[in-house]
């Protein structure tokens, strides 16, 4: 009677999971696509949307976690709860397909494509390109298709985070024994690394591919397989030409495996096996390749020099600790503001922040009594939590060229190992299960809901969205194509540069394609608090470039901080009665306007 209880139970949860995933795809199609720039996709689809498929992320994960708890072999009817996640998660990854944007991620995208276009005019990258390898096999996969280099990474960023789903899967199951595996699970085949999901930059991309490397790592640890060598050879090459910083990081996580392997060793008087090669053979690969292929790279140099330089103290730059503690006390915002902004960027990490901590804590305590107790891998992971939590504070306090967000994103990963075998702790050692897991089920609900809202950039965050328009492409392109070259450039809301890169290469033919990546924002209020006209502000003729994301940010990101915006509508109408500027081209989202110099 209790299976068969069960059993409903169970086809009553994939049944709705089912329905989640179809009315969320009817949603997606029937919601028209953005007809221009859209500061929140969350604000772009109805509220409907968002609390199925929060609520679908949840359902799933419950169903696979209560299999956990279950004394016998479970059924695999778990399965379908990483199935419907997988569903769900696919068709939030393809909301920019869906809304019709070019991009995302305005910034790096557009220059990848500038190296993909000069490798493609030249015949070679270009000497500054840290990348080669991306921008070759990106344009390798366009003359293959004969689809266009933009639309390809569009395309593998959504395939490699649901790849990256995947190889969740395959590495916890890999990795743990069945109870450990259901409680991990729920957090590993979500979100993880927040909004890395959705930034195609070469980082992130990669960083993505680290569950599988280890999968890789702890498959050829258990099989001795030489398919398994092979391929963890070849996942190593992989990470160190496409990123110089994920090299570091594996390689650290690789020593901390080597360091805890060699003290459990000692510690039972058990020499470790010399038949696998994944321990200091792999490190030594690592570290190899690394210095053989980045020693002659310019530009990795200079990072690492003005890195060094920061960690001194010695750069000019400041750490990012000191933007936001100056960014708060010249806005003063309200406190209420601040724990929403910091929630929904930081919500993920500070949960995992949590189990990596109540995780030490119980080791702390199993010492205390008598009963500590810890595997290889599950002091490996220990270890580099609490490593990258220590990076995360050292990026926090120092101005070391890169965010603290770069190490924070492995506190997640290493947050995430750490949560299965935290909760079959606690449900071995307890007495109150019901107490667990309500705990379990809380934390759940927290974790999706702050994967979902932080996945995307949003004013809930303090951030437009990061996607490239229609109306963007045409306008940039139009004034990069009739402008005098002898005219500075002011831009509000676009990075002209960035745009010049995608139409001409990064590496430039002549002076008409070159754009000062320098280009100022304009005056505040456009200068009208201290001249009639702005072009009183400059000496010489300019193109002032404005776009939808210029003139409606501070009303969409800041409403309730008027006094502090740099920009009003009533500079937005007086520029059009200014008789030093005359507007040339406009399509509905972006303004090019030329201002007479008279200052």
């Amino acid at each position: 009677m209790t299976e068969r209880r069960e059993s409903r139970a169970t086809k009553a949860a994939v049944l709705s999971g089912a329905i989640v995933v179809l009315l969320l795809t009817i949603i997606l199609f029937l919601t028209p696509p953005a007809d221009g720039y859209e500061f929140s996709v969350y604000r772009a689809l109805p509220v409907e949307f968002w609390i199925l498929a929060i609520s679908g992320l949840v359902l799933c994960q419950l169903l696979i976690a209560r299999y956990a708890l279950w004394d016998s072999d479970s059924p695999l009817s778990w399965r379908y709860g990483v199935v419907i996640a997988l569903s769900i998660e696919t068709l939030i990854l393809s909301l920019p397909y869906f809304r019709g944007y070019q991009a995302y991620d305005r910034a790096d995208v557009l220059t990848h494509i500038g190296y993909i276009r000069s490798i493609h005019q030249f015949g070679t990258p270009p000497a500054k390109d840290i990348y080669p390898n991306i921008h070759i096999l990106t344009l390798s996969l366009s003359y293959a298709t004969g689809i266009e280099p933009l639309h390809i990474i569009n395309t593998i960023s959504i395939v490699v985070p649901v790849f990256s789903v995947l190889a969740w899967y395959a590495f916890v199951v890999r990795l743990y024994d069945r109870q450990r595996a259901l409680l991990t699970l729920p957090f590993a085949i979500l979100f993880v690394a927040g909004s890395a999901y959705t930034n195609p930059s070469p980082y992130t991309q990669i960083s993505l591919v680290v569950p599988f490397v280890l999968y890789l790592f702890v498959r050829e640890r258990q099989t001795r397989s030489i398919p398994s060598r092979i391929a963890l050879a070849v996942a190593a090459v992989s990470l160190v030409i496409y990123h110089p910083i994920i090299t570091l990081f594996v390689s650290g996580i690789l020593l901390a495996y080597v360091l805890v392997d060699g003290v459990l060793s000692v510690h039972s008087g058990i020499e470790g096996s010399r038949a696998s090669v994944g321990r200091a053979a792999t490190l030594q690969l690592l570290v190899g390749l690394f210095l053989s292929w980045y020693h002659g790279f310019g530009p990795i140099i200079r990072r690492s020099r003005e890195a060094i330089r920061g960690l001194l103290g010695t750069s000019g730059g400041q750490s990012p600790l000191g933007q936001y503690s100056s960014a708060v006390s010249s806005t003063s915002p309200e406190l209420s503001d601040i724990l929403v902004i910091g929630f929904v960027e930081y919500g993920v990490s500070a949960i995992f922040l949590a189990i990596g901590g109540l995780y030490l804590l119980t080791k702390v305590y199993d010492g205390l009594v008598g009963q500590f107790d810890t595997d290889v891998y599950e002091g490996t992971f220990v270890v580099s939590f609490v490593a990258f939590a220590g990076a995360s504070v050292c990026f926090l306090v120092f101005d070391l060229i890169v965010g603290f967000g770069r190490p924070l994103l492995y506190v997640n990963i290493f947050g995430t190992l750490l949560a299965g075998p935290l909760f079959y702790w606690a449900y071995q050692r307890l007495d109150f299960r019901r107490g667990i897991t309500l705990f379990l089920c809380v934390t759940l609900v927290a974790y999706s809901t702050f994967g979902v809202l932080s996945l995307y950039h949003s004013p809930l965050k303090a951030e437009p969205g990061r996607h490239v328009t229609d109306a963007e492409l045409e306008g940039s392109q139009w004034l990069l194509d009739h402008r005098n070259r002898f005219f500075g450039t002011v831009e509000y809301g676009i990075t002209l540069w960035r745009f010049g890169d995608t139409y001409f290469g990064v590496t430039k033919d002549s002076r008409r394609e070159i754009v000062d990546p320098e280009s100022p924002l304009p005056p505040p209020s456009f200068g009208y608090r201290d001249n009639d006209t702005l072009g009183s502000s400059y000496q010489t003729n300019q193109y002032m470039v404005i776009t939808t994301k210029g003139r409606e940010f501070y009303p969409s990101v800041y409403p309730d901080y008027r006094d502090q915006w740099r920009f009003h509508d009533r500079d937005f109408e007086q520029l059009r009665r200014d008789p030093t500027t005359s507007q040339v081209y406009h399509n509905g989202n972006v303004n090019v306007y030329r201002i007479n110099g008279t200052g």
